[in-house]
């Protein structure tokens, strides 16, 4: 290699320079002052014109207590101590003094290095960027003053100077690739270099005295043009595997980038000429060879030689976060290597490739989803489902039996996309293509979604496409590090959110490589992990139209909007026809309608509306919002809910600001969960899709602003919150009968709106009148004598007052109506509008045909103040029966009809009146119903055949 043309000793200030931070003495040592200046120009503090603080840390060897003392925000009068002083020739250089083991209360040798930035008063009034400076812990150390980054890439015959600082007078010796450049007696050297061919050269400094001997080495690339070549055929971005496990082909997707470098164990964690990457277009590509298959191989790019990435398609990222994740979750998970951190926090990310991996077994092939009108959507947060250190696929799979016991048909699953840290919402994400191992392996994800299909529940993906957070790789690759923006020539995001509510960083929807990469993630989950659908964050900022502040401007109808989220939803279905989408939207109705007609399903937001009615309250209480042909729709595909991620807790609501009338008082906790049941009433029987936010089924009650320290904040919204499986107040859920009554009186009403196609009526009528809310569904052709349950009619009515009232029912027709959950208390309607007494919180759900009824241990109904005219003695016996089945009263019927409980015809046998029994003893074990008519009544009866 070339030789070193000259050699210069210089002599050095006393201030070593670290970028814009400089200090004195030049090389600090931890046990003696050190004033630190920072020169804030050209960052979020420059022209600021009040106080600004120091926020300081040790970065480098510290497990806990990192952080000094005075990092409190907003900072006030007791962080004085962190408090700069603003030089009086330069408003923006600033300085402080201070010894960092007393400020750090440390002992030297655990502070080998700081991290520093200024900050104004809060977060919100600006900050610098992150600086790190190294200490002397104690004896000798030795310091590369120059150049500032390691490794430093040159051209050939580019000169630059190398400086070495020594904490103490030492025996200095500079060599580069072994050949020795320099030496000297001194705390300070210095070389000038001039760069030869192409290659990579070690420079290193050894220092001694006469008790130590310590080294350092940095190393320099001289460039070499990055090599223009075709990719193999097949090759795609991303990891692209080889029948020969013991090769892969790299792909990154890189626009208007010069080079690139693969980074490993393979290239000793360091740039290696051996791994730059060949340029093909927009792709960079190279094939590594000498794989071991079944060996995970954690790697990174270096792009144009600043910038450190994972590959955006990964399916698996590595973070030094992972630490936290419990072994129970993720065995065997690879420890983030040393030789990888790096000093900037958004360049610790790994990716990670396998050769040879066994692909998962598939268990579950006869699965059919649920129709998009009939889902039951139980939205949660893995995060808080479970204990700490319990929160992960395989609880999940356990809870399946509960879920699908209460009814629910599909899971909704916030953001499992590998997100920044490890206890998020998910909204966070950087890596689109990797589940995020804080809940389990990509393996376990795929057994979740097989063991729910295997009950027949679909599995909904929550995702954030309108925005990603760094470090994801094609916003890191083209960023501005200084303003932390996108730079204008990103070719997927931009610099600004065109629109109100942003978060992180917004993506160009009408730019090309944007929409490419968004259906590449939607084909990836739909058919990689056979999830069933998703539903899109934010999906009202996918748009260009630029709308700032303003939240009407952004709500009201965009045409190009509605043409983007069309393309992407035909792009989905052109590979996957039943996939749910699902849009957040919330925008204009017209919009909205023409979304909905088009196929997709949106979010209809019924949180205040609900709570008003369960709390008491007359106020913006109208639910008719909730069903879609109020909205002019044509289509059933509004989502409605009570609660979502987003929204305060009906129940906690219920108990901090119910209403109340002498001895009756909504805020009692159990008086709250009889009307979160009443409020059940009104919501899964009105026809369409329905979402409920986890334990809503048993009144959850800890407000969505509780802090982990029990107390209640805004600034706690993302908070890990109790999991009420646990003891909570001395009291589990599950243990407590009025939440068990709510859990079954939930349940109930799911699967009676679920079994019986009422419930998908085109004839509904929501009556709102003050408190009192009635609804009936009638159904298609409209029968007032149905035969059986296709024929069937629904009215239910309930008293969301605090006092007892005197109803109007408006039944849909007069004669026989069933009470549900009572079905001891049935009415015979005589005329058009009976007047029912209704107690407060009270509900009822009748039915023109009688149906199989509930627990009777849920719901205490008995109608007062209301005649139920005279009802007929007929009955039949035995019951259970075995072979022969008797009914009484015999001759006034021609017809009996035998359902199942979901209402199936049996058989159907004309009954002239000269028998007394109908042979049942074909059946098959069971509970069954018979229906007994006339020219003008009819009866039903419920009956248990058994072989016994």
């Amino acid at each position: 290699m070339t030789k070193l043309l000259s050699i210069c000793f210089l002599v050095l200030t006393s201030i070593a320079t670290y970028a814009q931070v400089s200090t004195a003495p030049a090389f600090p040592k931890a046990d003696q002052p050190i004033t630190f200046t920072v020169d804030v120009s050209g960052t979020a503090l420059e022209g600021y014109n009040s106080e600004v603080w120091i926020w300081t840390w040790i970065s480098t060897g510290c497990a806990t207590g990192c952080d000094a003392p005075t990092n409190v925000n907003p900072a006030g009068s007791a962080q004085s101590a962190a408090l700069m002083t603003r030089s009086a020739t330069d408003a923006n250089i600033y300085s402080i003094t201070f010894t960092p083991t007393s400020f750090f209360g440390k002992e030297a040798d655990a502070i080998k290095e700081i991290g520093l930035l200024l900050k104004g008063k809060d977060w919100s009034n600006g900050k610098t960027p992150d600086y790190k400076v190294e200490i002397s812990s104690g004896g000798l150390a030795l310091l590369f003053s120059a150049p500032a980054v390691n490794p430093l890439f040159l051209n050939s015959g580019e000169s630059m100077n190398i400086e070495v600082i020594a904490s103490d007078i030492a025996d200095l010796s500079l060599t580069i690739d072994g050949d020795n450049v320099g030496t000297a007696t001194a705390d300070k050297i210095s070389y000038n270099y001039t760069a030869g061919s192409p290659g990579k050269y070690a420079i290193k400094i050894v220092g001694s005295t006469a008790t130590e001997m310590v080294s350092k080495e940095i190393y320099v690339i001289v460039r070499s043009a990055t090599e223009v070549s075709v990719r193999p055929e097949g090759v795609i971005a991303g990891i692209n595997y080889s029948p020969d496990v013991t090769k892969a082909t790299l792909c990154l997707w890189a626009p208007n980038k010069g080079s690139v470098y693969v980074i490993s164990e393979l290239s000793g964690w360091e740039v290696d000429p051996n791994y730059q990457m060949k340029k093909d277009g927009e792709y960079f590509w190279i094939e590594l060879s000498g794989l071991t298959a079944n060996k995970e191989y954690p790697f990174q790019y270096l792009v144009d030689e600043e910038i450190y990435i994972a590959e955006p398609f990964a399916d698996k990222i590595l973070d030094p976060n992972d630490q936290y994740i419990p072994s129970s979750t993720y065995p065997n998970l690879l420890t983030y290597p040393e030789e990888a951190v790096r000093d900037e926090w958004y360049f610790n990310r790994l990716s990670v490739l396998e050769t040879g991996r066994s692909e998962y077994e598939w268990q579950t092939t006869n699965y059919a989803m649920p129709e998009q009108s009939e889902l039951v959507i139980y939205e949660l947060l893995i995060r808080d489902f479970f204990d700490q250190g319990q929160q992960n696929y395989q609880n999940l799979i356990d809870t399946l039996s509960y879920l699908s016991d209460l009814g629910v048909n599909a899971i909704e699953l916030m953001p499992i996309m590998e997100f920044n840290g490890n206890e998020s919402w998910g909204y966070n994400p950087a890596f689109m293509f990797a589940p995020d191992k804080y809940y389990g392996t990509r393996e376990k994800f795929k057994e979740f979604v097989d063991a729910a299909h295997g009950k027949g529940i679909a599995v909904i993906l929550d995702i954030a496409m309108n925005h990603n957070d760094i470090p994801a790789p094609f916003a890191l690759m083209y960023f501005d590090f200084d303003k932390m923006t996108p730079t204008v020539d990103n070719p997927w995001f931009n610099t600004g959110a065109t629109h109100p509510f942003n978060v992180f960083f917004d993506f160009d929807h009408e730019s090309q490589y944007t929409q490419q990469f968004l259906d590449t993630i939607n084909h990836y989950w739909l058919n990689e992990y056979k999830i069933d659908g998703y539903r899109f964050d934010l999906s009202k900022g996918f748009t260009q139209k630029y709308s700032g502040n303003d939240v009407g401007a952004w709500s009201s109808y965009d045409a190009s909007r509605v043409s983007l989220l069309k393309r992407m939803a035909d792009e989905i279905w052109s590979h996957s026809p039943d996939a749910y989408v699902i849009l957040e939207h919330f925008a204009d109705n017209t919009e909205e309608k023409e979304l909905a007609d088009y196929g997709m399903m949106l979010w209809g937001n019924l949180n205040h509306n609900y709570n008003q009615l369960a709390m008491g309250y007359a106020s913006s209480s109208n639910i008719d919002w909730g069903y879609y042909k109020t909205r002019d729709w044509t289509k059933p595909n509004l989502i409605t809910y009570m609660e979502s991620h987003d929204e305060e807790r009906m129940v906690y609501k219920t108990t901090q600001s119910g209403n109340s009338a002498g001895s009756y008082n909504i805020k009692d906790t159990n008086t709250g969960l009889q009307r979160a049941a009443a409020a059940a009433a009104f919501f899964y029987t009105i026809p369409g899709p329905k979402m409920l936010w986890q334990f809503g089924e048993v009144g959850y009650d800890f407000s969505i602003n509780t802090c982990t320290d029990g107390s209640i904040s805004g600034d706690c919204r993302l908070a890990i919150k109790p999991v009420p499986w646990n003891n909570v107040d001395g009291l589990a859920y599950n243990e407590d009968e009025a939440r068990n009554k709510l859990k079954g009186t939930v349940s109930e009403i799911i699967k009676l709106a679920s079994t019986y196609s009422i419930f998908s009526a085109q004839d509904v009528t929501i009556m709102e009148d003050g408190l009192i809310r009635q609804l009936a569904l009638k159904n298609e052709p409209y029968l007032e004598n149905p035969v059986d349950t296709d024929d069937m009619n629904v009215y239910i009515v309930g008293n969301f007052d605090v006092t007892t009232k005197n109803v109007t029912a408006k039944f849909p027709h007069t004669g026989r109506w069933y009470n549900y959950f009572a079905p001891d208390n049935t009415l015979n309607i005589t005329s058009a509008s009976p007047t029912i007494e209704i107690k407060p919180g009270q509900f009822m759900i009748f039915t023109d045909v009688q149906l199989p009824s509930p627990p009777d241990y849920l719901i205490e109904q008995t109608i007062t103040g209301f005649d139920p005219g005279k009802m007929e003695g007929r009955q039949i016996y035995p019951n259970p029966v075995r072979d022969m089945l008797y009914i009484d009263n015999h001759t006034s019927y021609d017809k009996a009809v035998i359902t199942d409980i979901k209402g199936k015809t049996i058989s159907t046998q004309k009954y002239d009146g000269s028998k007394a029994g109908i042979d049942v003893g074909q059946l098959e074990a069971g509970i069954y119903i018979i229906q007994l008519h006339s020219a003008d009544t009819h009866s039903s009866y419920r009956f248990i055949k058994t072989n016994h």
